[in-house]
């Protein structure tokens, strides 16, 4: 029973009779006194102050007739307290209650004092805040109500703002409500905010909460079962499945908008997800996998395009991978549907745990593709010049997605699923295209070159300087250029990087062709880059115009020799170095040669070399880094990208079959000799060998012959790797890239050039601006085709009110359309409304996925929401 303050009590009472209102003539004020707050010595004292102040006293004790009769008839003048150590009667026995109607209310309880805290007046709600009193004991939960409360809230208000601060969410939201409480854990023993709903007795209530919002009815409701119920009807809705045995779990269909907005919330919030993925793993696992292997039983009878739309769990994106492999592996050629169910799960919640399998199908499928399209498709190269074109144009793209499979097969942890299907087929088709391919070289090689290294029309690696370097500084006095040199850049690789440089700095970027110095090795090549008249053999090293060009110190000198506005640099070191430094070193000079070897660094190493092409994506970004810095902060316009030479690598080890034997030379006249290539003073025939006359002279004064292997064969000989190999006259080792970049400073040069650049726009396809159903579907025009300097969007779309809150779920749009034609740049979105949305003007809205975009919001237009509301009736 609540102690009773004395003066504090009388105060309070006096106060209630302190002001009349203008129609008042006096006061009566009723105390229903039901936990006994005041003693009987209590009361008198009460009294006797009262009466001081002109104020009476009656006791309501059954008396009700005796009381009525002297309000309104013996003592119609006086202000007058009526006591009662009772609760008030309902109203159809409260014989007093017209008096009250006309009377006030003075509380000593803790109902009074709750009431007060919070700031509710009346007694409306006296029954409810006595009957979770537990709850209100606690005046830190009192305040943490009274933060959310409105003068307006009715009882089933009050009751969400209870759950508000049990569940510790932000407001009174149903939806943030259930969501704290199924954070938290799915075992109602673990869960400590259900001990609390436990405690106050609201389970019940948090049931109601259930079912009035989600559509979930259950004679023995858990909160596993609830977590289950909001999975599988996100899967009837978005599928055209069987539910099967699952059907039991589906939430009423009437709720099921709402369910789908709760469950995509969830997914797509970037702090909560993991719950999320966490609980659906352990539902999949649970009863020796019955769900997860009643769902696969559902899928594997049906079509992929009837689940592409569900988001999880992600037993979805599985099947989607199986089915892919398995038709494969069945000789299934219906490659572009294969591609459209991946680019489908772009937006799906799971794509990113399943990226690198998805990412590796991808490039394994455009590879096959590509390589039945040469077979079937391609008619036979003529000349050495048409194929080394064919190439440049399109055959590169054989080793490029090849690359691309291993290096997200490399990164997926579980490699099972493509293992011994997938990448068995990938290689296979890989190593028969590139043999057919090389093969073909070889033998135009061997028709028409006379013995001699030269492809006919074809620019010369030892003519670099000339054609690229030199024509830059000859414009006028002031221009410098930087050239880049990455050792083994492969011409795929550098194709890559094009397209990086474009979406990521302001220059434009030119790619051109040149053929590698033969044999396509590291000393060579770099001697033919630098500016020479004469390149010379002395032993084994390579001499221009009498210096030695092995090291970085020797090409320093070279290039001082050709003029003292030139430096050599490494590439590692020189990023080492801040801008000021890198400034300060590179100032007056107008020829910068930086010497870049990463890619070359790790495949010549035999522990290494099957991590090849993971350098390669390395080799871009350092590239791309380098690039932003010499245009941004060092003010270097035109910069040079080039290679030394390409690679082979296969990821399979070598047959004997792919070995040739050198038994027949007297390795005594090797001036040198590795797996790709022998240099040799004897002339000999060996088969599948091609023999070129060496057209650099020797110290020596001796004649000397290239001996390169036919297509992607190998030499006997020891050291090294097999699998990662260069110096051969294969395309891959001997087309060398030239990308010409020139930076261009600001936004405003490329407008001047009628450069499109940033990324794609978004608009609203139509005239229709009204909603009309829910959920509803609208048509987006990506409004610009994806080009080299204009990039794709990723974006999320939603339905906003004008406060900014969302009134719909959130879809993720991926705006990547390279064609020119509109129609096939259109993208359908649905979206689906919360129950409670009203008919109005609302703000559709799109946001850039990238939080440091120049511009976020990349769409905000109106539409009318216009539906039909029915009521249960």
């Amino acid at each position: 029973m609540p102690i009773l303050s004395l003066e504090k009590t009388t105060a309070a009472i006096l106060h209630k009779f302190k002001n009349l209102s203008e129609f008042e003539k006096r006061k009566i004020v009723f105390w229903y006194d039901n936990e006994k707050t005041a003693e009987d010595e209590d009361l008198e004292s009460i009294s006797k102050t009262l009466s001081q102040n002109g104020i009476k006293t009656l006791i309501l004790d059954n008396n009700f007739y005796e009381i009525k009769k002297i309000i309104e008839h013996t003592d119609t003048e006086s202000d007058y307290l009526i006591y009662s150590h009772e609760a008030e009667r309902p109203y159809k026995e409260n014989w007093l209650l017209d008096i009250q109607l006309y009377s006030e209310r003075f509380e000593n309880s803790r109902i009074s004092d709750i009431k007060s805290e919070i700031g509710i007046e009346g007694y409306e709600y006296d029954k409810f805040l006595e009957k979770h009193q537990k709850f209100f004991a606690s005046k830190k939960r009192v305040a943490a109500l009274k933060k959310y409360y409105d003068n307006t809230w009715k009882e089933k208000d009050l009751l969400k703002g209870i759950f508000t601060v049990i569940t510790g969410s932000t407001a009174p939201d149903d939806r943030e409500i259930v969501k704290n409480v199924l954070m938290n854990s799915l075992s109602e023993e673990e869960n400590t905010i259900w001990e609390d709903i436990v405690r106050y007795s609201l389970e019940e209530k948090f049931w109601d909460i259930a079912g009035r919002n989600f559509g979930f009815y259950k004679e023995h409701p858990t909160l596993e079962k609830f977590f289950l119920s909001f999975l599988i009807t996100h899967i009837d809705r978005n599928a055209q499945i069987p539910p099967g045995a699952l059907e039991s779990y589906i939430n009423h269909p009437k709720q099921s908008n709402e369910c789908e907005i709760f469950i995509s919330g969830w997914m797509e919030n970037s702090k909560d997800y993991s719950r999320f993925d966490e609980y659906c793993r352990k539902l999949l696992l649970e009863e020796d996998k019955k769900l997860e292997k009643d769902l696969t039983s559902i899928l594997n009878k049906q079509k992929v395009e009837s689940y592409l739309e569900v988001n999880a769990p992600d037993i979805f994106d599985k099947s989607i991978i199986r089915q892919i492999v398995k038709t494969i592996e069945n000789g299934g050629r219906d490659y572009e549907k294969y591609l459209e169910w991946i680019e489908a799960r772009k937006t799906r919640h799971y794509y990113p745990e399943f990226k690198h399998i998805y990412s590796a199908l991808k490039y394994g499928i455009m590879l096959i593709r590509l390589s039945e399209e040469i077979e079937e498709k391609e008619t036979p190269a003529n000349t050495p010049n048409e194929l080394f074109r064919r190439y440049a144009e399109k055959y590169y793209l054989h080793d490029y997605y090849y690359r691309k499979f291993y290096r997200h097969y490399d990164k997926n942890s579980d490699k099972d699923i493509l293992k011994n299907s997938i990448r068995e087929i990938v290689e296979r088709e890989y190593r028969n295209t590139n043999e057919k391919i090389l093969t073909k070289w070889s033998d135009l090689l061997e028709k028409n070159s006379n013995g001699k290294w030269e492809i006919e029309l074809i620019d010369k690696q030892k003519d670099f300087f000339d054609n690229h370097v030199s024509k830059i500084i000859k414009r006028n006095d002031r221009d410098k250029v930087a050239v880049i040199i990455s050792d083994a850049l492969r011409y795929e690789v550098a194709a890559e990087l094009m397209d990086v440089l474009n979406k990521s700095t302001n220059g434009t970027v030119e790619m051109k062709t040149m053929a590698s110095s033969l044999p396509s090795y590291t000393r060579l090549a770099m001697a033919s880059l630098l500016p020479h008249k004469q390149l010379e053999y002395k032993k084994d090293h390579v001499f221009v115009d009498g210096m030695d060009s092995d090291g970085l110190a020797n090409r320093d000198k070279i290039l001082a020799a050709y003029g003292k506005e030139s430096i050599a640099l490494n590439f590692k070191e020189f990023s080492k170095l801040k801008s000021d430094e890198q400034r300060e070193l590179i100032k007056g000079k107008r020829i910068v040669y930086i010497y870049h070897n990463r890619i070359d660094d790790t495949g010549d190493s035999k522990s290494s070399e099957d991590e090849v092409f993971e350098a390669a994506e390395l080799a871009i970004d350092d590239i791309n880094t380098m690039i932003n810095r010499l245009g941004r902060s060092l003010n270097v316009n035109n910069i040079i990208i080039t290679a030394d030479h390409g690679f082979i690598y296969n990821r399979d080890a070598l047959e004997n079959v792919d070995i040739v034997d050198t038994a027949g030379f007297e390795k005594d006249n090797f001036l040198i000799a590795n797996k790709r290539f022998i240099i040799s003073s004897e002339k000999t025939e060996l088969p599948n060998t091609h023999r070129f006359e060496l057209n650099i002279p020797s110290d020596s004064g001796e004649h000397y012959y290239i001996y390169t292997p036919f297509a992607d064969l190998r030499f006997r000989h020891q050291g090294g790797g097999r699998n990662f190999v260069h110096g051969g006259s294969s395309l891959q080792e001997i087309v060398i890239p030239v990308l010409h970049y020139n930076h261009i400073k600001s936004e405003s040069d490329l407008d001047r050039k009628g450069i499109g650049y940033g990324k794609v726009g978004i608009t609203l396809l139509g005239n229709i601006r009204k909603i009309t159903s829910n959920p509803f579907r609208i048509s987006l025009l990506q409004t610009e085709s994806v080009t080299d300097k204009r990039e794709p969007l990723r974006c999320r779309i939603a339905l906003y009110d004008n406060k900014g809150e969302r009134l719909s779920d959130e879809k993720v749009i991926i705006a990547d359309r390279t064609s020119d034609e509109p129609d096939k740049r259109i993208i359908d979105v649905t979206l689906t409304l919360g129950r409670n949305v009203k008919n109005g003007i609302y703000l559709l809205k799109a946001v850039d996925e990238d939080t440091k975009a120049k511009y976020t919001d990349v769409l905000e237009t109106t539409l009318e929401v216009d539906i039909l509301i029915t009521d249960d009736f």
